[in-house]
């Protein structure tokens, strides 16, 4: 820390008492500090001062003072001097000073230092999808898929430790991350970063596990992600520009940050908001909102609170948009093996061959081509009545398969992540269904 920044501490309790209450980065520590002494050499006010100006003005009912003033004229004189970001850190240090002593600047005090602050991107579901999918190595798509399924800050998954899954992770199909008590401070203050009762679904954990295989022994207190801060910024910067390159999403606008770990975030929040069967309480606590009151830790409201996660939020994170019926019979069809194009073909067949025999003449030709264009209520129908066949098969204690030689098999619907373990064992891919998951099967041994 700079000569001058120890010095701030060290004169002014207001200081010390700020600073170390917001945080513990030495590196923000320092740029807050450079920007506070700046100010101070600028305007000739010390922090008392600052503080004092701004308690009369709002006990005069007068939320503009002689301390804005100065802050505009310090704004102008540094834009010409340096560049935007520093311009910005630099006033975001009085912001924060002075919201902590409870005297807040307006939000939108520190863009009067040059352009407007570009918008932080929103990502829907199939850019998030894009952008695990063109994750090429697995470090990164855990990373996304976990940011994508828990609202934590950038920082939490810098710092996410394997001892912060609760005990037999592995196993479950919702897991707790158990953070910290420093990323849920009990400190008073206006700058306090709660962050929230986190959970992860199903892709994550799947992720989790392989990398944990992929590393081979690995200590309860090693970091899940060890590396730089750089390389958490950099990895999801690239991806974006391969998404782009890809042609698999859209370039940002001019007005637009590009997406980030906080574009995921905001993801998170935007589903827990479409959820609107939860009760304010469990969506703050999901969002990471201090509500003040303990008892809403209890380990029994944090078990309630899985639950919602699990049934509402989770849901929505992944949401699919619903199948239609001639989906949902296709997709029967193809679990038991069945190729319901080929049952549509052979209805069709039928169809034109029944047509030409009792043509005679009157009315138009049947097409030469050998093909029938059913409707789709007409093909439900058919698909409807193929699944009724199959299933009195079944009940007479038959197997029955198109395409497998008359041989029995055994069939089953998986994730994504799960196929490459069931290829290795001999499983056959046989379809990726509309809701992401993917039909596989392999023969029985019958004797």
């Amino acid at each position: 820390m700079s000569l001058k920044g120890a010095d701030l501490i060290n004169k002014y309790p207001e200081v010390k008492e700020w600073i170390d209450a917001i945080t513990t980065k030495e590196r923000t520590r320092i740029v807050y500090l450079r920007g506070m002494q700046d100010f101070i050499d600028f305007s000739s006010l010390k922090p008392p001062e600052m503080l004092r100006i701004k308690r009369e003005g709002l006990k005069e009912g007068k939320p503009r003072t002689s301390l804005e003033k100065k802050l505009v004229e310090w704004i102008r004189n540094r834009e010409n001097k340096y560049g935007q970001n520093t311009v910005i850190a630099c006033v975001t240090a009085i912001q924060s000073f002075l919201a902590f002593h409870g005297m807040p600047l307006p939000k939108k005090f520190a863009r009067i230092a040059g352009r407007e602050a570009l918008i932080l991107r929103e990502p829907e579901l199939s850019e998030v999808e894009a952008m695990i999918s063109y994750a090429h190595d697995l470090e990164k798509k855990a990373l996304l898929t976990i940011a994508a399924e828990c609202p934590c800050r950038p920082r939490v998954f810098a710092a996410l430790r394997w001892g912060w899954l609760e005990e037999g992770w592995e196993n479950k199909d919702l897991a707790q991350i158990i953070l910290p008590r420093e990323f849920r401070p009990s400190k008073s203050g206006a700058s306090r970063k709660f962050e929230p009762i986190a959970f992860i679904g199903k892709r994550s954990i799947d992720l989790l596990k392989r990398l944990k295989e992929k590393r081979g022994a690995v200590k309860l207190e090693d970091r899940v992600f060890p590396y730089t801060h750089t390389w958490f910024k950099k990895s999801v910067q690239r991806i974006f520009q391969r998404c782009i390159q890809e042609n698999a999403i859209r370039p940002s606008r001019t007005d637009e940050q590009t997406l980030s770990l906080k574009s995921f975030r905001k993801y998170v929040f935007n589903a827990i908001d479409a959820c609107r069967d939860i009760s304010p309480e469990w969506r703050s606590m999901l969002k990471g909102r201090d509500l003040g009151v303990e008892k809403y830790y209890s380990k029994e409201n944090i078990e309630s609170l899985r639950e919602v996660y699990r049934t509402r939020v989770y849901p929505q994170i992944w949401k699919r948009e619903e199948p239609t019926k001639l989906e949902r019979l296709r997709e029967q069809l193809e679990l038991w093996g069945v190729n319901p194009d080929d049952v549509i073909k052979e209805e069709a067949a039928k169809k034109l061959a029944g047509m030409r025999k009792e043509w005679k003449g009157i009315g138009p030709k049947p097409r030469p081509s050998g093909t029938y264009e059913f409707t789709e209520k007409e093909m439900e129908g058919i698909l409807q009545e193929k699944i009724r066949e199959l299933l009195q098969i079944q009940k007479e204690g038959f197997r029955k398969t198109s395409t497998n030689g008359g041989k029995p098999f055994e069939s089953r619907i998986i994730s994504e992540e799960e196929l490459t373990a069931y290829l290795d064992e001999g499983w056959d891919l046989v379809k990726e269904l509309s809701n992401g998951k993917i039909v596989i099967r392999r023969p029985l041994e019958t004797e």
